[in-house]
């Protein structure tokens, strides 16, 4: 694993060079609040196509099919290439999930699995995968023009394996204190943490490795034609947020797929040094339909309108602020928010816990009880718990980022980045 620098943009170009006619493809499911919408949205105002892919499902037998006619025409996304991408091999024979239908909430921290088994299943996933990939780039030739630009987006991640077990452990990682409180290094050096991180590695890093290998001949015809091929991903390696008068890097944690994600940075060092025009963008948290599970991870959210108002006045900042007002019981303030958030933030234990060398940290029961109760206290403001103002500030990073992703990515300057609060707050006018 190569040693990262951190580089957070600070200004983009003012334009990009794609233009009507280039193609945006996704490569991944797209689901609505998420990170690639916003870039799906700037691509179509610069008039490029947008080609959208999907996972596939399972069948009554756990077997991976395509969409079906009714499925795809819900997505309303064309053109779809409705060849199945899921990744992993959490589910391939001989499916190693079966390994761990004997362990509960007690004794999985002593389950001992057959790797020979999994690393066959691992090996079937890839191919698999890696044939269907394969197919999707011989589709997706119909939908472009070898002449024009391409951009392949990639938003695969995660990989928790499908047994009942992981979901209730993960749960007490993730969002556990007190007497419910699970370490995250227990579990990471335990045999099913161990199959957790093969997965996340497999869906959320290789992924981009097979794309680019795989999309390789494609590349060379779109350059030959004086045309290029541009690769991004979605990562996530913390970010700067203001934390008092002074943008400073700050990480959820426990973040386990953070080691992941460090996979992804590398492998788009090696095809950046190989000409390859790759950018994994590290962008802010936002809460994800898949985010739900990371207790505390909204927190970081909120100091976005301090930087909102540190670096822009315009009328969409105070119309942003004026709808997270809204969200909030009508006793409390946006003043309130902010000093809740600043005090955990500046919280001695907080503020010594993520640390960019050596990063993703692990978590201990003193840092989520204080995130616990930091979100806890932030969401029992808003008059609806379902309802928080942190939906508002997502959108804006997710719009702030694909703009800003959309012109980097035009001429990357180098295989990592990262998209702080004061870029986003910048961007957003």
């Amino acid at each position: 694993m190569q040693k990262t620098k951190f580089l957070p943009l600070r200004s983009v170009p003012a334009s990009s060079r794609f233009k009507s006619g280039d193609t945006l493809v996704v490569f991944g499911e797209v689901f609505a609040r998420g990170y690639v919408n916003g870039l799906i949205d700037v691509a179509k105002a610069h008039g490029l196509n947008v080609v959208y892919a999907t996972a596939g499902r399972r069948d009554e037998n756990q077997n991976l099919r395509a969409l079906t006619a009714e499925e795809i025409q819900e997505k309303n996304q064309s053109p779809l290439i409705n060849v199945p991408l899921e990744a992993g091999f959490d589910l391939e024979p001989p499916r190693p999930v079966d390994q761990l239908k004997g362990y509960g909430l007690t004794g999985w921290e002593d389950a001992q699995l057959d790797w020979d088994s999994i690393e066959l299943s691992r090996k079937r996933g890839e191919e698999r995968f890696r044939k269907n990939v394969t197919l999707f780039i011989n589709e997706l030739r119909k939908h472009i023009d070898v002449k024009k630009n391409l951009i392949f987006a990639h938003t695969m991640a995660g990989g928790f394996p499908r047994a009942k077990v992981v979901m209730p452990i993960a749960n007490k990682i993730f969002k556990g204190s007190g007497a419910r409180y699970s370490s995250s290094a227990v579990f990471w050096q335990s045999e099913i943490g161990r199959l957790c991180a093969e997965s996340f590695q497999d869906v959320t890093a290789e992924t981009y490795r097979h794309l680019i290998e795989l999309s390789g001949d494609l590349r060379h015809e779109i350059e030959t034609n004086g045309a290029s091929v541009h690769y991004l991903g979605y990562g996530y390696h913390g970010n700067e947020v203001l934390i008092g008068d002074q943008y400073t890097w700050y990480s959820y944690s426990p973040y386990l797929q953070g080691f992941a994600k460090l996979r992804l940075e590398d492998i788009s060092k090696e095809a950046f040094a190989a000409g390859v025009k790759s950018t994994i963008f590290n962008v802010p948290e936002i809460l994800t339909n898949s985010s739900s599970i990371f207790l505390g991870v909204e927190v970081v959210l909120y100091p976005l309108m301090r930087a909102l108002k540190k670096e822009a006045g315009s009328m969409r900042v105070r119309e942003i602020l004026e709808k997270a007002q809204s969200k909030l019981k009508d006793s409390v303030t946006l003043e309130d928010i902010d000093r809740i958030t600043q005090d955990y933030l500046t919280n001695p234990t907080v503020r010594a816990w993520p640390k960019f060398e050596g990063w993703p940290q692990h978590n201990g029961p003193e840092q989520m009880e204080l995130m616990r109760a930091a979100s806890t206290q932030l969401i029992d403001l808003h008059k609806n718990p379902k309802e928080l103002m942190t939906a508002e500030l997502s959108e804006v990073v997710f719009r702030a980022c694909g703009e800003n992703m959309f012109r980097e990515i035009s001429e990357p300057r180098a295989p990592v980045a990262w998209i702080g609060h004061d870029l986003v707050a910048k961007s957003t006018v």
